[in-house]
């Protein structure tokens, strides 16, 4: 799946790290493209992320394989066979992408919660 998001957010609530990229911010049209990426450390999730998109074929509890997070777009690889593939462009500025990426690298599990 592919499509290009005109608005980039991160949050951190307690152990709950959230990534969401939206074709239309706060789109109350349920076919608008968006991507988002829970990930929590309040209990063990045998590192399995939370996928929701507007593509219910992609919409679950998944072991992210890959992520991979550029200033011009994200690509996630999740942990099965089909339908495992998927590629948001967008822009943001060199800020942004700098505030953002600690919270896609713990999602990713690149890095432990606590070093933020």
């Amino acid at each position: 799946m592919r499509f290009h998001a005109n608005h980039v957010s991160t949050s951190v609530a307690g152990d709950y790290y959230q990534a969401m990229f939206e074709a239309s911010e706060d789109s109350a049209d349920p076919d608008s493209p968006y991507l988002l990426i829970q990930r929590q450390f309040e209990m063990p999730d045998g590192g399995e992320c939370y996928i929701e998109t507007h593509n219910e074929e992609y919409i679950g509890h998944f072991r992210v394989r890959r992520i991979d997070f550029r200033p011009d777009g994200i690509s996630v690889e999740i942990g099965r066979s089909k339908n495992n593939f998927v590629t948001v462009t967008f822009r943001i500025a060199s800020s942004a992408f700098k505030e953002a990426l600690p919270i896609l690298k713990i999602i990713s599990g690149e890095t432990e919660p606590s070093c933020l």
